[in-house]
């Protein structure tokens, strides 16, 4: 205990007399730190001497601590409080942060409190720790110390996410407000290098101080709270979310919904906002992919629900009708039927010159496919519905949709769906469209513009042809005949060397399982909307079937002047049926070890000599078929004419029919070639028989991988019910009872 004469109590500011008892507070640290964390205390400083320490704090500290300030609030150190005995004006922090002996010094109090007693509770607010510590500075990087006033250097602060990382995985303390060379940060983060470089340019030991270590543990723990925001968030997440927030893999997209990631997004973005109601139920995006999954994959409702964590079947629907009608108005418009494209973009841009070339005469006008499919649905319990939706041809209910697409395989439009009875065949639905004149196909079309068909439109030819129409069609077989002459069959082929492309659409629009199974009844009343979101989507976001052109007129020239030649080969072979022409004698050989003049060709020769890659794919599955058990590909030879092979081959619809194939050639090249299939005698290309025989000849036996099939091996798996042996006598029995003959008896 201590007397002092003069000076006041800094607790209660009354006046010290001589005789008062009094106690030194520095001597009880325990009591001093509780009365200075609860604002118990008074230590009051003039402007001027607050101004005067604050300096001398400045040029005191170092270089990492010259921007942290003293938390006094300066509007409570005025003349008024100086005036007032009583004010509780300083708070905790501020007597923290300001040195205590500087303080003692400057106040008008008396009190007298020993330097190295407060030094101790000064270096209290610090604590050491084993971290590396980056030095701050608002002149130069805190990184590679490179003065911010050079030329074309940028600088910016390090982000609160940096300096967290920077504690947690690396154990560098950055101080607030720290700042660095932008060419440092890289996806808000520090490189390896530029974290390798801090920790050789400093020792890992440091002094840190209770607001600092308070401020980064604050901002630790709101990283934290924000980290289990987003992980609940996730877990309440369905399986699949399509949000814009959403980790869902880009990878996932194309097998969920038939579109990439950027494809989504650009389809979302067509549907302006408002058009889909967004709800606590579901996102826009969301009800875009809940449809095209729906789509893509063929799921039920149930599965959906479950998918994306609606809460029933009922949700779904809903879900799904809201999407489709969204579509229909906003995106299918822009990217499907006869109004969103003009005559003359078809003509320009969608019409291959091949078609030209050989269908119009060369001409710029429109040449169209049409086509229709088919979608199957069940059985339905509607007596008149279920008579209407049964076809004949296909034996099953289904509904029927009408193709218009272009030479290119691009889609101008979707008609249907129709019913699928034999009222409603290809001819009758192509009426209902010209003479209704659906989406103004008759204003679109003009006079001679080409309209390819198959043969079950035979019966609107005439229609067409009185609206000035030109149309082109494969042949019919004549009565009491089986093939088609020479310039029937070149004719033909000239037809489907430009039709192949529609049943390639059919077949994409199948790649949507929704399509490729059968539909439920309840959807009939939106089929034909989400078959028009499929074409407007294909349209939209899928490669044409044609890419290169650039070979069109020289295949165009060479089909032109093959059509105008006769097939010699034919006349030959019918001379030699007629007995007119002295008969050969055949030899049947092993094609893999002779004809060794056969020419030798590459892929590319054979396509140029079929016209079309359809033959080269069917010709591997007829040689496959026609190898024997030992491998051997058999062929028959004349010695009478060395430059003739023969063969025969197997119908791939009918077991019972061999096609007797013949080829003519030489060293270096094919010359001609006859079929005895339907398509055999043309000259244009050649059937998928000849091309078998020739592609064996010429390139199968030289690469043996190209005959490799995994196809063949499924027959091994499964049983053929009439491969097993009659039940016979058992001669070893001897005995010469009746009944040991006996297979089994009644009881």
């Amino acid at each position: 205990m201590t007397q002092v004469s003069k000076g006041t109590c800094c607790h209660c500011d009354k006046i010290l007399r001589k005789y008062d008892r009094i106690y030194r507070l520095d001597k009880c640290q325990n009591l001093l730190q509780y009365a200075m964390t609860n604002g118990l205390v008074n230590l009051k400083l003039h402007h001027k001497c607050y101004t005067k320490l604050h300096k001398q704090q400045k040029t005191s500290e170092n270089d990492s601590d010259q921007d942290q300030q003293m938390n006094v609030d300066l509007t409570t150190i005025n003349a008024h409080l100086q005036t007032d005995p009583y004010s509780r004006s300083f708070t905790t922090s501020s007597i923290m942060d300001t040195s205590t002996s500087d303080i003692i010094n400057a106040t008008s109090a008396p009190m007298i409190i020993e330097s190295t007693v407060l030094s101790n509770v000064v270096h209290s607010d610090s604590i050491e720790l084993p971290y590396y510590r980056l030095s701050r500075s608002n002149q130069s990087c805190s990184i590679c110390k490179i003065n911010f006033s050079q030329k074309n250097r940028n600088c910016e602060y390090i982000s609160e996410k940096i300096r967290a990382e920077c504690l947690i995985n690396h154990k560098i303390f950055i101080s607030e407000k720290s700042r660095c060379c932008t060419a440092h940060i890289c996806d808000d983060s520090l490189s390896e290098k530029d974290i390798e470089k801090i920790k050789n340019s400093t020792t890992m030991h440091c002094s840190i101080k209770q607001h600092e270590l308070i401020e980064i543990f604050s901002l630790m723990k709101i990283m934290l709270q924000n980290l289990n925001t987003k992980i609940e968030n996730i877990e309440k997440r369905p399986a699949l979310c399509f949000d814009a927030d959403s980790t869902f893999d880009a990878s996932n997209y194309y097998v969920l919904t038939g579109l990439t990631l950027e494809q989504f997004d650009n389809l979302c973005s067509e549907i302006p906002s408002g058009v889909i109601r967004h709800s606590d139920l579901r996102s826009s995006r969301s009800a875009i992919a809940c449809l095209l999954v729906k789509l893509r994959l063929g799921l039920s409702n149930d599965v959906l629900a479950t998918l994306f964590g609606f809460r029933n079947r009922r949700d779904v629907g809903h879900v799904l009708d809201s999407a489709r009608k969204a579509l229909i108005k906003c995106f299918v418009p822009k990217h499907l039927g006869f109004n969103h494209i003009s005559r003359e973009d078809v003509i320009t841009n969608h019409t291959r010159p091949l078609a030209k070339r050989i269908l119009a005469d060369g001409e710029d006008k429109a040449i169209l496919i049409l086509d229709g499919t088919y979608i199957y649905i069940q059985k339905s319990a509607h007596n008149m519905l279920q008579r209407k939706t049964y076809s004949t041809h296909k034996g099953r209910p289904l509904v029927k949709t009408m193709m218009i697409v272009s030479t290119d395989g691009y889609i101008v439009s979707m008609l249907g769906p129709y019913f699928a009875d034999y009222k409603n065949n290809d001819a009758t639905i192509t009426k209902n469209i010209i003479y209704n004149n659906k989406e103004d196909i008759l204003d679109w079309l003009k006079p001679d513009d080409v309209l390819v068909v198959d043969r079950g439109f035979r019966d609107v030819l005439d229609d067409l042809h009185t609206f000035g129409y030109k149309t082109k069609m494969p042949c019919f077989l004549s009565k009491k005949t089986n093939q088609f002459t020479t310039e029937e069959a070149n004719q033909t082929r000239f037809v489907t060397k430009i039709r192949w492309v529609v049943e390639s659409a059919n077949g994409r629009i199948k790649q949507w399982r929704f399509f490729d199974k059968v539909v439920q009844n309840t959807m009939l009343k939106n089929i034909g909307d989400y078959f028009a979101i499929v074409c407007a989507l294909i349209n939209a976001y899928r490669p044409l079937f044609i890419a290169d052109i650039s070979k069109d007129d020289a295949i165009a020239d060479r089909m032109l002047r093959l059509a105008t030649q006769s097939n010699n080969i034919k006349t030959y072979a019918d001379r030699l049926k007629s007995k007119s022409e002295k008969s050969l004698k055949w030899t049947l050989l092993n094609a893999k070890y002779s004809v060794k003049d056969f020419p030798r060709m590459t892929f590319n020769e054979l396509n140029d000599l079929t016209l079309g890659t359809f033959q080269l794919k069917q010709a591997k599955k007829y040689a496959v078929e026609h190898l024997s058990n030992n491998g051997s590909f058999n062929i028959k030879i004349a010695k009478q004419r060395d430059d003739l092979i023969r063969a025969q081959i197997l119908s791939r619809h009918k077991s019972a029919i061999l096609y007797d194939v013949w080829v003519q050639y030489n060293k270096n090249e094919i010359l001609g070639w006859y079929c005895r299939c339907p398509n055999g005698c043309r000259v244009v290309g050649c059937c998928s028989h000849i091309a078998s025989v020739t592609w064996f000849l010429s390139f199968a036996r030289y690469h043996p991988e190209a005959l490799r099939e995994s196809a063949s091996s499924y027959l091994n798996s499964i049983t053929d019910a009439p491969n097993y042996s009659d039940v016979s006598d058992d001669d070893g029995n001897e005995s010469g009872d009746d009944t040991s003959q006996t297979l089994y008896t009644l009881a």
